[in-house]
């Protein structure tokens, strides 16, 4: 069994390139059209480092388990198993990856719906690349994206 943990690190991925973009952007602004518009996109900018700070500080020390059989999340200490044969779809989410890769919305034959985003944890490539394998072969994977 693979356990792949949140750790402090782990949640301030490439935000940092996006928001340097931001911040080009809001001085073009300003220099060019308003001061005002410039001061809004700072505002934007703050509350996205903001959120992501605020969201790495609630996971720390949450973990996703993987074998064969089964995934285990452990989040705000409980833990939760899923058997692969329990899955019913498996889709890609775009929205909350902020233009990195997508997470994972998985949906079970009993109404539970986890979302998982593997760039949180330590490994996160090696955790993505498992779960794509396993999702393939099991044939999960959808090939759409979804706008949840």
């Amino acid at each position: 069994m693979t356990r792949y943990e949140v750790t402090e690190k782990t949640r301030h991925s490439d935000n940092w390139i996006w928001l340097l973009l931001l911040l080009i952007a809001g001085f073009a602004i300003w220099r060019l059209y308003s001061p005002l518009a410039g001061f809004a996109i700072a505002l934007l900018g703050l509350a996205i480092l903001l959120i992501t700070r605020l969201q790495g500080q609630k996971r720390v020390g949450n973990y996703v388990e993987l074998d064969d059989k089964t995934i285990v999340f452990g989040q705000n200490g409980e833990n939760l198993c899923i058997t692969f044969a329990e899955i019913k779809k498996v889709k890609t989410c775009w929205l909350r990856s902020l233009l990195g890769e997508p997470s994972f919305i998985i949906e079970t034959s009993t109404g539970t719906r986890l979302r998982l985003h593997p760039d949180d944890y330590e490994n996160g490539e090696q955790l993505r690349h498992e779960l794509v394998e396993r999702f393939e072969q099991l044939d999960f994977l959808s090939a759409k994206t979804s706008k949840n």
